[in-house]
């Protein structure tokens, strides 16, 4: 049900079919939304543990409002454990590395691809959460709630699925593209409260703007491009300020976040079946397999024929 897309590790998910099989609604395969319940939960699980070993990231933002219960997932190998009335944002540059779903537990699960995305963004009407503000996403992607921001949430959530249901074909465009609308606000009301992005600015910070560059040319180059010159010269700006942004906005350097990133492939890759040490190391651009080794045992503590055998 999904199709093989065009950057490595990367599906374009087909939205109709996953929604049919699981019992869920889409609309034109760019939005679906699934209630998840004990009823289709163990499939749902399967298919998220299907996805998680074969290290796919998803080319859509994903949004997990969890009702009842818990969830607990790992993303980029970082374990949150999400409780009830939380909200958990996957973006297209997250990859999903474990997930868990506790017995009794509810969940909303949206999908909306980044196309859809960005032409919300660039429409006259409201700008939700356009692509490139998917950065902060990608670094702090759980959020919990007061009751009153989770009624609101909640909700615009409820307001979207029954819309998505809707059989009214010649008006069901207008109203999933304007409860979408009122979901993402609030959603991104939520970001906005939480200080990363103002919900009143006209213009994103020449900061703000660096970062979000660096993490989306770090998603397109990272497994060839190791070192943040290539990062700084591309976004024609120093090392040394380039470093300096990220370590404001992340706590980290840029070459940290870059051998963050390529570690996170190889482990990756590693999963794939028949994936060699080798064959890994020549992906990522390594001069050979010893520097490949050392890299990888100085950045996960171990190395990757332990890291294999451990699977």
């Amino acid at each position: 049900m999904a199709k093989q897309g065009k950057k490595t590790q990367s599906i374009d998910l087909d939205m109709t079919g996953l929604a049919d099989y699981f019992g869920g609604y889409s609309f034109n395969n760019e939005i679906m939304m699934i209630r998840v319940t004990d009823f289709n939960k163990e499939l749902i699980a399967k298919a998220a543990s299907g996805l998680v070993s074969n290290s796919y990231r998803l080319d859509a933002l994903t949004a997990v409002l969890v009702l009842e219960g818990d969830l607990d997932v790992s993303i980029d190998y970082n374990r949150y454990s999400v409780p009830e009335k939380s909200l958990l944002l996957i973006s297209p540059m997250n990859t999903i590395t474990a997930a868990d779903i506790s017995t009794g537990g509810r969940f909303f699960l949206l999908a909306i691809k980044r196309e859809l995305l960005d032409r919300l963004s660039s429409s006259g009407g409201p700008k939700p959460l356009p692509s490139k503000d998917l950065s902060d996403i990608f670094q702090r992607p759980y959020f919990e709630m007061e009751e009153k921001a989770y009624a609101k949430i909640s909700s615009s959530f409820e307001n979207l699925y029954q819309y998505l249901k809707d059989n009214r074909q010649e008006i069901k465009e207008y109203l999933v593209i304007a409860s979408l609308s009122i979901a993402m606000m609030e959603m991104f009301s939520l970001i906005s409260e939480r200080g990363k992005i103002s919900l009143q600015a006209k213009h994103v910070s020449r900061k703000k703007e660096l970062m979000t560059n660096f993490v989306f040319l770090l998603r397109d180059y990272g497994e060839k491009e190791h070192n943040p010159a290539f990062y700084a010269d591309k976004l024609f700006i120093s090392v040394q300020y380039l470093s300096l942004i990220l370590k404001e906005e992340t706590g980290k350097t840029a070459s940290q976040l870059i051998a963050q990133q390529i570690a996170t492939r190889a482990r990756n890759m590693l999963r794939m079946p028949g994936a060699t040490i080798k064959q890994t190391a020549e992906k990522l651009n390594f001069a050979d397999q010893s520097s490949f080794g050392k890299f990888f045992k100085k950045e996960t503590g171990i190395t990757p024929k332990k890291f294999i055998e451990s699977l």
